[in-house]
């Protein structure tokens, strides 16, 4: 039948030809083989200077009173060093994470950047 020549002449001639959407030829050229490549920014992120005093402020603090609570808990009872020893631990767990975000940052390592720290909005 004439439908059936005109079905395996079109599905071979697509078959020749690259399709738009989903393959590609395999040449790219010259213009286009860098397109995934980004430049380097032109200047530095600013440093988020409030942020980082907040976080390394929050690790001091929580250094301080989870000591002070480990001191209390051997000279008095628990009952007493818990409520101290909880507050250090509240501010010890974020300033120590963020602390840490920020000295990989200052320290380049890949992956970490400005954009994982929140900022305080004025």
């Amino acid at each position: 039948p004439f439908w059936l020549k005109c079905l395996a002449a079109r599905s071979a001639a697509m078959a020749q030809r690259p399709s738009v959407i989903g393959k590609s030829s395999g040449h790219a050229g010259p213009k286009y083989s860098q397109l995934h490549v980004h430049p380097p920014p032109l200047r530095a992120p600013k440093v988020p200077w409030k942020e980082l005093a907040l976080s390394v402020g929050l690790f001091v603090i929580g250094i301080t009173f989870l000591l002070t609570g480990a001191r209390l808990s051997w000279t008095t009872s628990l009952s007493e060093a818990m409520p101290v020893t909880l507050l250090g631990a509240l501010c010890f767990i974020p300033g120590a994470y963020h602390s840490f975000i920020f000295a990989m940052i200052f320290s380049k390592v890949p992956g970490y950047s400005y954009d994982m720290i929140t900022t305080i909005n004025q």
